[in-house]
């Protein structure tokens, strides 16, 4: 099945609605919201187990080191401790993590345990991003910021130790795109020609002959920071405008 045929486009939208009506028409409550983050931690804990046990695990792409899989362990964290700040994230990156992964996954074989557990995983990542977002309102934090790099830096070690196309948050993939990485995820999100046959990896293959490697990581640290930033304010609750007489 094509990406973005009908089908596919059927099962986005469904993926995406049902959580996002649920998350409304719940009532803000505490126990929901942790075990919601419960459920999503089980969900990854049981894809790793499963893969371990069906002989399917691969130490290059399969551990928690994508940002909506660390985003699980984040939950945990949160409900342990209760930082606000913790929450403030969860929000806002729990819609921009499912909604892009929802979106971008190819749904063929449907069936299959990896497809299967990617959109269930996800709808309920979106679930919890959306239901602390219109229950709790996030307040932008800084400290947001730093949790996202912190993810990022879990991820780009266990690249540098892991090798053998090990391409967590697709770092590789920004960093190193005239590599020719196995793991074939990086070939369909980046490789696919977009316009005139040009495709993201010659965009940036293009930029790093142009600009030179330590301009070219400035500017991508740069444009990712410019970009959560923005994604923080857009889902932080606005302060009520006081009135003057």
């Amino acid at each position: 099945m094509a990406m973005y045929s009908f089908r596919h486009l059927f099962i986005i939208f469904t993926f995406i609605i049902i959580p996002i009506l649920w998350a409304f028409k719940l009532k803000k409550n505490d126990k929901i919201l942790k075990t919601s983050l419960i459920i999503l931690f089980a969900l990854e804990i049981f894809r790793v187990i499963y893969l371990i046990t069906t002989n399917n695990f691969r130490l290059n792409s399969d551990l928690s080191f994508q940002l909506c899989f660390t985003y699980s362990f984040i939950g945990i964290i949160y409900i342990i401790t209760k930082k606000e700040f913790i929450l403030d994230y969860l929000g806002p990156f729990g819609i921009l993590f499912s909604l892009a992964a929802i979106t971008l996954t190819d749904p063929n074989p449907f069936l299959s345990f990896t497809v299967l557990d990617c959109y269930i995983y996800h709808s309920v990542l979106l679930f919890n991003g959306v239901y602390i977002t219109k229950h709790y309102k996030p307040k932008f934090s800084y400290k947001g910021i730093i949790i996202f790099w912190i993810q990022i830096l879990f991820a780009y070690l266990a690249n540098i130790i892991i090798k053998h196309g090990s391409n967590y948050v697709f770092l590789n993939t920004f960093l190193s795109p005239s590599h020719n990485l196995n793991y074939e995820a990086n070939i369909k999100a980046f490789n696919i020609p977009f316009i005139n046959g040009i495709s993201v990896n010659d965009i940036l293959i293009s930029l790093i002959h142009n600009i030179g490697y330590f301009y070219y990581d400035a500017l991508l640290i740069l444009i990712v920071t410019v970009f959560i930033t923005v994604w923080l304010h857009i889902f932080s609750k606005r302060p009520h405008p006081t009135l003057t007489t």
